[in-house]
This record gives C-alpha cells, structure tokens and sequence, in this order.
C-alpha cells in the first residue's frame, strides 16, 4: 500500500475534530525553522523529522499509516490530557498521584478516536507509568 500526504492529512483532520473540536494542524508536511516535527513521504512510507539549525534531532519511519496515526493521537491526546490535568489538579488531595488524571483523561480521549487504540494505550499504562494501577485510572473521575 503506498501512503498519500491526502491519507495522513485526512487522518489527522479526524483526530483533531475528535481531540479538539476544532480543525488543528496535527502533521506538518513542511519544514519551518522552528524545529517543530515535520513529515516527508518518499516511495509511499512516511518519514516524520524533526530538525533544528540543519541538525536532525529525530528521524523516524513508518510504513504502516495507522502506526503513523496512533502516534499523532498519542501526542494530540497526551497534550490535552496533562492541560485538564493541570486545570483539576486541586479537586484531589495533595498526596494523589498527577499521572493518574493524566493518563485516565488520555484514555478517555483516545477512546473517542478510535476504540482499538485505546485498548492498545491502556495496555501500554502499566509500564509507560511506574507505579500506577490500571485500577486506578479507571476509577479516576474525567468528565468534568
């Protein structure tokens, strides 16, 4: 399957009216001199780059579009999720773990996205957050 800048740029349209109800510019087909992360197709795989004062700071490949997509939500989804965080962080003592909120607001909105990503970020919880239990994430509170 060769992958089209239209695919990706139709995909991420749909993460960000899901995410942010709003259209936003998830993926970047550009470099700007800003270091902000950009994508190349070349021979239908999707090179995503970031560089910085004609440094490569990061260089990654996929040839698989959904893979190229659940990180574009991860990314749109963990942005969101640590700012409701940080706007709810006083509703719960003082000793709760933060990560908590954060990665249970995560999985909610990628859940939205698409159902089977959620499924895959909420096995990846355990080891992405030392410490936390899939228990408590899903007791936490995350429709205010």
């Amino acid at each position: 399957m060769t992958i089209k800048e239209s695919e990706i740029a139709a995909a991420a349209r749909g993460i960000a009216l899901v995410v942010h109800g709003r259209p936003v510019d998830l993926v970047n087909f550009r470099q700007t001199s800003d270091g902000c992360p950009f994508v190349e197709v070349r021979d239908g795989v999707i090179h995503h780059i970031v560089r910085e004062r004609g440094r490569e700071l990061h260089h990654a490949t996929y040839d698989d579009l959904d893979e190229f997509m659940y990180q574009i939500a991860l990314d749109a989804t963990s942005g969101v999720a640590g700012n409701w965080e940080l706007e709810h962080r006083g509703e719960w003592p003082r000793d709760h773990d933060t990560r908590i909120g954060w990665a249970a607001k995560q999985l909610q909105l990628m859940k939205a996205v698409n159902p089977a990503w959620a499924e895959r970020l909420r096995s990846e919880i355990p080891s992405k957050y030392s410490g936390i239990t899939l228990e408590d994430v899903d007791a936490h509170p995350v429709d205010s």
